[in-house]
């Protein structure tokens, strides 16, 4: 039978709902993080656990790293540079030129 030959008439549609995006709070998303970091080898087991695809906790482990999730993630270093002292500046020598000559 093809669709050609096939003349039943629908006369009921059933629309299945197949998931909708989930919403994760910062602090389920943080809970689940640190679960991964638990063990060795955890990060696989956990997304799995929670339902979940291993890239979108390696997101999240990530934007913990960066201290983009929760409060602050890992700490990290602040650049720093050490730049010379100046010399004081000492009294100009006579006869250099100022704006301040009142001319």
């Amino acid at each position: 039978m093809d669709i050609a030959t096939d003349c039943r008439q629908v006369t009921r549609l059933e629309i299945v709902d197949t998931g909708r995006r989930r919403r994760w709070s910062e602090g389920e998303k943080l809970r689940i993080v640190e679960e991964s970091y638990s063990a060795p080898r955890q990060a696989s087991a956990t997304a799995r656990r929670h339902g979940i695809s291993t890239p979108l906790l390696f997101a999240w482990r990530k934007a913990h790293r960066e201290g983009r999730l929760g409060e602050g993630g890992v700490c990290g270093f602040v650049p720093a540079m050490i730049v010379p002292e100046q010399p004081e500046k000492g009294p100009e020598p006579a006869g250099a030129y100022s704006n301040d000559s009142g001319q």
